[in-house]
């Protein structure tokens, strides 16, 4: 072989790396001579459709299943689960490309700051979208001052979008001779800063010194990172590419398994992975549910009930690792192999 007809072989030996291994060993060598007679024909190397026909054949063959019933059930079986994980997977990857909320260490430093009063309470929550968020909350003795509220947040960098100054009471002795109506003054803002969102108030009691009220002060934020565009394009690719890696894992399986000395042991091996990632794939795409579902022209990120609400978070936690052990036990028992693998007909 000459120089000039070893660049033409690599190239169509690259190619037909397109086709699953199998179906290269049994048919790689006559239609990588044809390619070869093509050329030194005088047709020169393939056209972009003929390489793109190639290809596409090649993929087709990796989709192909047996011809028997327990393949396609298993297939589908496989495919939705991992159309599922593949959802959820997409999601987690958008929302890590997303802003991050700040740190409780932040939180509760901006928290003193908008009321001279140290010491809240921060509490990490996600969105129905899975969108990462974070409450905080704090109670102690403080002084009313609107200014400074405004002050704090400017000076740590949010873009205040709502800000308003609200005069209400704290009755104390309700439904006594001796009921009252200690005024409260209260401070309402929404704010945001670089794909981050926050709203809050602030309520100070002015009085009731008798009741031990006087300067009692609340406060509260709630901080989520805005959904960006591709959180949900991301999530629907996710699922797609899940939908399609379960198609084409269960065909190479399924030939590999067919081929082995032992066909029980990886049959049983992929029932139980099957069965084991069941719940956890249900929760996937409850998830995923949410995600499509979401209402993203809600001012407000918020949290909505899902019947995955009611599965204990130990199924899931029990059903993933069986899940990858068992899937594991079908690549190791399936890879003793008693001969060459049978491929499927050629396209």
């Amino acid at each position: 072989m000459t120089a000039a007809d070893a660049g033409p072989e690599r190239h169509y030996r690259r190619l037909l790396r397109a086709y699953p291994r199998g179906y290269r060993r049994r048919h790689g060598p006559e239609i990588l001579a044809t390619l070869l007679d093509m050329a030194e024909a005088g047709h020169g190397r393939l056209t972009a459709g003929q390489t793109a026909h190639l290809i596409a054949c090649g993929i087709r063959q990796r989709f192909r299943l047996p011809r028997r019933v327990l393949p396609v059930v298993a297939a589908v079986l496989a495919a939705v689960l991992l159309g599922g994980f593949g959802g959820v997977t997409g999601n987690w990857l958008a929302w890590r490309a997303a802003p991050s909320v700040p740190s409780a260490a932040e939180s509760d430093a901006l928290t003193t700051a908008l009321t001279g009063v140290p010491g809240s309470n921060e509490y990490p929550w996600q969105t129905a979208m899975n969108g990462p968020g974070i409450n905080t909350v704090l109670h102690g003795t403080g002084t009313y001052d609107a200014e400074r509220v405004r002050d704090a947040l400017i000076a740590d960098g949010w873009r205040i979008t709502r800000f308003t100054e609200e005069t209400g009471g704290r009755i104390v002795d309700w439904g006594s001779p001796t009921e009252k109506v200690i005024p409260l003054l209260s401070v309402r803002f929404a704010a945001t800063k670089d794909g981050v969102s926050l709203t809050g108030d602030t309520d100070t009691v002015m009085g009731g010194k008798e009741y031990g009220l006087d300067g009692q002060t609340t406060a509260r934020l709630d901080i989520t990172t805005d959904a960006t565009a591709t959180i949900v394009p991301m999530t629907i690719a996710g699922a797609v590419i899940g939908l399609l890696s379960g198609w084409m894992l269960t065909a190479a399986l399924a030939y590999r398994i067919r081929s082995g000395t032992r066909r029980g042991r990886p049959t049983a091996a992929a029932v139980t992975a099957l069965t084991a990632a069941t719940v956890p794939s249900f929760v996937a795409y409850c998830e995923i549910y949410q995600v499509l579902v979401y209402d993203t022209s809600n001012p407000n990120q918020y949290i909505d009930y899902s019947l995955a609400d009611e599965i204990p978070a130990s199924l899931v936690l029990i059903g993933l690792p069986i899940a990858v052990l068992a899937l594991a036990a079908v690549f190791l028992t399936a890879g003793r192999r008693a001969g060459p693998d049978p491929v499927p007909a050629s396209p």
